[in-house]
């Protein structure tokens, strides 16, 4: 009985998103929130960004590098902007119809945005410009 207590116990801080583990009063894993100066407009783009910062243990948006946001529904990248150190972004499969924000990310190396296709062919044709290859797309543009 008390095993499955410890276990459910050791679950629920596992849970928490705000905490610190210590042993001996010296911590050994620490949680913070994600930053809350960063502004993204959209819901699907939101919660990407706030799962893959807690999962990376990321504390600062610059330590971010890649984002993985396939089928998450998301519509607008305003506010991506803000994340300067992204070098890789899937964002294939959602609903975007703009990509703008991805080309001012100066360290962006790889971007796959198939199935996203209402982006206009010219958006798509910069994109590459800046990062040949590493663009993954599936419009019938003549690039």
């Amino acid at each position: 009985m008390k095993l499955i207590f410890v276990a459910f116990a050791i679950s629920l801080l596992l849970s928490c998103s705000d905490y610190e583990i210590t042993l001996n009063d010296q911590p050994i894993l620490l949680r913070k929130p994600v930053p809350e100066d960063v502004t993204v407009f959209d819901s699907g783009l939101s919660r990407c960004l706030s799962e893959t910062l807690k999962m990376q243990s990321h504390t600062d948006i610059s330590g971010l590098s890649t984002l993985d946001c396939s089928f998450a529904g998301i519509k607008t990248l305003d506010g991506l902007e803000q994340f300067q150190g992204l070098v890789r972004v899937k964002l294939n499969d959602n609903e975007l119809s703009d990509i703008g924000p991805l080309l001012s990310l100066g360290q962006l190396a790889i971007a796959n945005v198939e199935n996203n296709n209402n982006i206009p062919c010219e958006q798509l044709q910069v994109l590459q410009g800046y990062i040949g290859e590493g663009l993954t797309h599936s419009q019938d543009c003549k690039l």
